[in-house]
């Protein structure tokens, strides 16, 4: 693990991709996590997301995407899509082409998102490894942070982000918790009944909630070494 090589961190769920094994034959150093947010992490300010062009598309077209950008954009500064396909794809939807445009367009000035496309996974790998070595420079061997605090303003956004945290709970989830029981206090004081009851919750998840919650916290005994140990 040689100090002048960069790194990157790759998502678990990019493993048959096929892009992890090409960035290792660049001569990247990929370090597998659980990612909270993004697809590749180039540095604490860029972050990489990875999507064929297919499902670029449709979630140009019902939102997903922009929901994703603006998670995102929370926590970096630089967003990067890397979309595997050719552009032309985005002509082939008929009467909402002009929408899927349109849905670009919005995409990157109103989040700030760059587009880079790919014919494939070693296409992919290139544009990853050269932005990490753009970004890290002469900084290469730090170390780099994974769970960042995002960049919020008001409570209410601070309130739906730390209920995001627990496991099982996304945006749509976050708000009917917070419009059905109206604090985070009451959230931690409610009874699993009156959790499991919350839309998008049910009982398996709000037993696991509340588990955290209510769990004694033992510490973890640290042991010399990188982010890496820790994380690991």
């Amino acid at each position: 693990m040689g100090e002048g090589r960069v790194r990157v961190y790759a998502d678990v769920r990019e493993e048959r991709s096929g892009v992890i094994e090409e960035l290792s034959r660049l001569g990247v150093m990929v370090i597998k996590k659980q990612l909270p947010l993004g697809d590749y992490l180039v540095s604490e300010e860029a972050v990489v997301e990875r999507k064929t062009v297919k499902d670029f598309a449709s979630s140009l077209v019902d939102g997903r995407l922009f929901d994703q950008a603006s998670r995102l954009s929370e926590s970096y500064s630089d967003i990067y899509y890397v979309v595997e396909g050719s552009p032309r794809y985005l002509a082939r939807w008929g009467s909402e082409g002009h929408q899927t445009l349109a849905a670009l367009v919005a995409l990157t000035v109103d989040y700030g998102a760059r587009i880079l496309w790919s014919d494939g996974a070693r296409t992919t790998a290139y544009i990853i490894a050269q932005l990490a070595r753009r970004y890290q420079g002469t900084r290469r061997g730090t170390s780099m942070v994974i769970h960042r605090k995002p960049r919020l303003s008001s409570i209410s956004e601070w309130q739906l982000y730390i209920l995001q945290s627990f496991p099982g709970i996304g945006p749509k989830t976050a708000r009917s918790i917070l419009e059905r029981l109206g604090t985070l206090e009451a959230f931690c004081r409610a009874p699993l009944s009156e959790l499991s009851r919350i839309e998008g919750l049910g009982e398996k998840k709000a037993e696991r909630i509340k588990a955290i919650l209510v769990t004694p916290f033992k510490p973890r005994k640290r042991r010399g070494g990188t982010l890496e140990d820790f994380l690991s």
